[in-house]
This record gives C-alpha cells, structure tokens and sequence, in this order.
C-alpha cells in the first residue's frame, strides 16, 4: 500500500464514520444498534474506495495469516546462541 492510498482511505474512513454517525442518529438507538449502523454505513462507502484503489495500483498484494516472510524462511539459525 501506497502512503497516497493510505491517507485517502483514513480520510475517507473519518468522513464516512461521520456521515454514518449523522445518519444513523436519526434512526437507530444509542448503543450497539447505532454502533452497527454506522459500521454497516461506513463500510459501504469505504469499501469501494478501496477496491478503487486497488485497480488503479496503489493497494497490491495478498494478506497471508500464519505464513513466515521469504526472508525469515532463507536465514540460517544459530541454535540461539547468545
């Protein structure tokens, strides 16, 4: 990820956090059902902006949990000698 992408989609995500809390305060009650109403609306604006920048190439590369860096997988080990 780009710093570019990164600063559009943490100003995207203060704006639409914003925009879901405006939203949201006029229909759902305070607590957990405003809280989901502002996720579900957020997410709805922030998740095309990311897929945007996407395809356009500022965001690349895939999330891989439990899986070691190439590097980490090449080095030799010394036994943990201090």
């Amino acid at each position: 990820m780009t710093v570019r992408a990164f600063i559009i989609l943490l100003v995207v995500t203060v704006i639409a956090i914003w925009i879901g809390d405006r939203v949201a305060s006029d229909f759902a009650a305070p607590g957990l059902e405003r809280s989901a109403s502002v996720l579900l609306i957020a997410a709805a604006i922030v998740l095309p902006v990311g897929w945007l920048l996407e395809r356009i190439g500022w965001i690349s590369g895939r999330l891989e949990f439990g899986r070691r860096p190439a590097k980490a997988e090449n080095e030799q080990r010394d036994g943990g000698a201090a």
